[in-house]
C-alpha cells in the first residue's frame, strides 16, 4: 500500500538515518550517506558522500531521488542541491520536498530477489542446515528455496550474501512454512524482532536498494 503525504514528517527525520540517493539526470550515480539534521519547510542537511574517504561534491541545482527506511516505511521523494560546505564539515543541503511518497512496508510488500543464502542453527558453534535462494524478499520476512528442508524445532540464524562480497549475518528468522516441489523445499520465514539494530539496517539496505533501481521486474 502506497499513499502521499505533502511533507516529510518531523518524528521520522533522526540524526544518523542512512539515506539512499540517486542522480535524475545526466548519470545514474548513486551515494549512501547520512542524514545531519533538518529546518523542516526549508531544507535538508546531509553528510557530504565519500569515495574513498574525499567528499564528492554534489552540482548546486542539480535533482536527485532521496530514499531512507524508517519505523517501518519507505520514504522516498525528489529533491535538489541547494549549497554545499565544507568547513568545518562537508555538508551537503537539499531543498525540502514538496511531495512525498510513503510505503508501509510491514504490509509484506514483496520484491522478487535472487540473493543466495545459508541458514545455520543460532546456537553456538553454529551448524550449516542448507544452502538456497531468496526468491522474495519484504521488510519482515521472505521466501526461500533450497534442495534441504529446515526444520522448524530449533533457533534459526540467516546469513545473506550480496554482491561485491558484502554479507548480512546472523538475521535470526523464524521458519513459518514449508512446501515441496519435485526435490526443491520452499520455506516462508519471518525476521524477529530481536534482530540487532545493523543486521535491521541491513535488511533496510537490501529494500532501499531494491526500490532505488532504475528498473524493477
Amino acid at each position: 500500500m502506497t499513499d502521499s503525504q505533502p511533507t516529510l514528517s518531523p518524528e521520522v527525520l533522526a540524526c544518523g538515518l542512512r539515506v539512499r540517493l540517486m542522480a535524475m539526470e545526466t548519470t545514474r550515480a548513486k551515494w549512501a550517506t547520512t542524514l545531519i539534521g533538518a529546518r523542516p519547510g526549508r531544507f535538508l542537511i546531509f553528510d557530504m558522500p565519500k569515495a574513498n574517504n574525499i567528499p564528492m561534491r554534489l552540482d548546486e541545482s542539480s535533482r536527485w531521488s532521496v530514499n531512507f527506511i524508517s519505523h517501518g516505511h519507505f520514504y522516498t521523494f525528489q529533491s535538489e542541491v541547494v549549497g554545499s560546505s565544507y568547513r568545518p564539515y562537508p555538508l551537503v543541503f537539499f531543498a525540502w520536498p514538496e511531495k512525498v511518497d510513503v510505503s508501509n512496508l510491514r504490509n509484506d510488500k514483496r520484491y522478487p530477489v535472487n540473493i543466495p543464502i545459508t541458514i545455520e542453527t543460532a546456537e553456538e558453534p553454529p551448524r550449516l542446515l542448507g544452502k538456497g535462494l531468496i526468491l522474495d524478499f519484504s521488510f519482515g520476512g521472505c521466501l526461500a528455496a533450497s534442495t534441504a528442508e529446515i526444520p522448524d524445532s530449533v533457533p534459526l540464524k540467516m546469513n545473506i550474501y550480496l554482491e561485491a562480497g558484502s554479507v548480512i549475518e546472523g538475521l535470526l528468522v523464524e521458519r513459518k512454512s514449508c512446501r515441496s516441489k519435485q526435490g526443491t523445499f520452499y520455506t516462508g520465514f519471518s525476521f524477529l524482532p530481536v534482530n540487532s539494530p545493523s543486521v535491521t539496517d541491513g535488511i533496510g539496505e537490501i529494500i532501499s536498494e531494491i526500490e532505488s533501481s532504475p528498473l524493477r521486474l
